[in-house]
């Protein structure tokens, strides 16, 4: 019988590590965590043990929306046994034969056409670039990698955006561009440039972060009044 559940495996790890909830994570396939004879989830197909923020998020009452379309986006959903694991169920029926075709006949699956719907829902049926509202589609921001062979709708939601169709031409263009640029970086700077980013749009405006990149150069008068205005922005936003 065909399933999907070791490349759901691949897709969560990916998922954890990329949002830094993969600390004090880990899987057992349902042979190992037989022997470990524990009370619950003996019936599921894989089990994920987890503390740290994957278990506030699960637990205190934060948002599960993409984890749980994620999941199920592969044809699975999940149950908690304690508040420390999950176990993993196919759902009824699925279908997990592997689809033929071109990309255009894949866009035209059921599957996808919903996927597309809820991220348009999520962005208030309006452009994300520009705000407009004509001719809205799903983009996907990155592809996996092609021996992982995703699925266009095996996508966590925060992959896709609803933009209209000239913001879609465009931002296709643009994202390739960038692509390019990170071949100058070696894979420690890209790292790096992430974390430094991440933290960067935490304390302050990511458009005030953006503009003082942008003044970096010979001019200090541009440098120090770049770094005023962050600084100003920062505290309007009471961190």
């Amino acid at each position: 019988m065909p399933s999907n559940i070791e490349r759901l495996r691949a897709a969560i790890e990916e998922w954890l590590i990329r949002n830094d909830l993969d600390i004090d994570t880990g899987f057992y396939s349902i042979e190992e965590w037989r022997l470990r004879n524990e009370d619950y989830l003996n019936d599921s197909d894989l089990v994920l043990v987890f503390e740290g923020g994957l278990h506030t998020m699960l637990n205190f009452g934060g948002d599960t929306e993409e984890f749980d379309d994620y999941i199920e986006s592969f044809g699975y959903y999940y149950e908690q046994g304690h508040s420390w694991n999950m176990g993993f169920y196919p759902i009824p029926d699925y279908d997990y034969t592997p689809l033929g075709g071109s990309y255009s006949q894949k866009l035209r699956d059921p599957r996808w056409k919903e996927k597309s719907k809820l991220v348009k829902e999520r962005a208030g049926w309006k452009c994300q670039d520009c705000g407009g509202t004509d001719r809205l589609e799903t983009h996907h921001c990155y592809y996996t990698v092609m021996r992982e062979g995703n699925e266009p709708w095996e996508y966590p939601l925060s992959a896709l955006r609803c933009l209209c169709h000239s913001c879609h031409e465009d931002r296709a263009k643009t994202e390739s561009r960038i692509r390019a640029y990170m071949a100058r970086l070696t894979n420690v700077q890209m790292k790096s440039l992430k974390e430094g980013l991440d933290s960067a749009f935490y304390w302050f405006e990511p458009d005030a972060v953006i503009d003082l990149l942008s003044k970096l150069g010979h001019s200090d008068e541009k440098v120090v009044l770049a770094i005023n205005d962050l600084l100003t922005r920062r505290n309007e936003t009471g961190h």
